[in-house]
């Protein structure tokens, strides 16, 4: 259980490092961009995680309802 904790705090590690660096690099990439493209650029990537931020609404009120309706039928 000790070894399973540690992996996980390393993993979060890891993936904390990631997006940053991942953030740092669409900054820059923007920042090198004329100003009218790298408008373009942010309202593409904003839609794009609006539309992901909407399916995973979705699918946790679908698993909400499920439980919901397991918890009720059985």
């Amino acid at each position: 259980m000790r070894l399973l904790n540690v992996a996980l705090i390393i993993l979060t590690g890891l993936a904390t490092v990631a997006g940053y660096l991942q953030e740092k690099k669409r900054l820059a990439t923007i920042r090198a961009l004329p100003a009218a493209r790298a408008r373009d650029l942010y309202d593409v990537a904003q839609k794009r995680r609006e539309r992901v931020m909407i399916a995973v609404t979705v699918m946790l009120g679908l698993g909400a309802a499920a439980a919901v309706l397991v918890r009720v039928f059985a």
